[in-house]
């Protein structure tokens, strides 16, 4: 296990998809990231709105992993978020993002195959810094969230066949706004526990 993938000799590891004119390494091992105006990750199903913009800091990663952060929006505009995302290619997809929804902090989750995304709305958030994990075993991926880092809940369990390695990392999005400001404190991976998906 290593403990903190954006600390010290790790960090060298990352690469960027669509990087930001703003980032910077803070002094506890963590990384803010200042997406830019109608930073997004999206393939309409319709096809109205497809955007493959959003800054990606990503690493490659192995079959199986259990990825996990604990983040900050600056929520300002509908749809701020920062995410956790696995990728293929600007086709396929998955993240899971701590987003505004123009009301209130939520959990949304999105899928994207074959260029087609769906787009889950799921729990509302009560703290400012929640945390968020994927965990991939083999093709079965999890996406959970929690308030404390102790008591996880499922936001949603599926399938996906990516191909090793893959990308994986951290998204700061702002898809209706003039930019947002995302924190990630930490980026942790370790090796899943087979016996416990949820």
């Amino acid at each position: 296990m290593i403990d903190n993938l954006l600390a010290g000799e790790e960090r060298a590891k990352f690469q960027w998809i669509n990087e930001p004119e703003f980032w910077q390494v803070t002094e506890d091992g963590g990384v803010v990231i200042e997406a830019p105006p109608s930073a997004d990750f999206f393939q309409d199903p319709a096809g109205k709105h497809i955007a493959n913009s959003a800054p990606f800091f990503y690493f490659q990663a192995d079959h199986s992993f259990e990825l996990t952060t604990r983040l900050h929006v600056d929520m300002q505009h509908i749809y701020d978020s920062g995410c956790l995302m696995l990728m293929s290619d600007e086709l396929n997809w998955a993240k899971l993002c701590f987003e505004f929804n123009g009301k209130h902090p939520t959990i949304v989750s999105v899928v994207t195959r074959d260029g087609s995304s769906d787009d889950c709305n799921s729990e509302r958030v009560t703290c400012e810094r929640p945390y968020l994990r994927i965990t991939k075993a083999g093709k079965l991926i999890t996406f959970a969230y929690s308030e404390d880092a102790v008591e996880w809940k499922l936001i949603r369990y599926f399938g996906m066949n990516f191909p090793t390695p893959l990308m994986a990392g951290v998204v700061a999005q702002s898809p209706k706004g003039t930019g947002t400001r995302v924190q990630f404190d930490y980026l942790q991976v370790a090796t899943p526990d087979a016996e416990e998906r949820f």
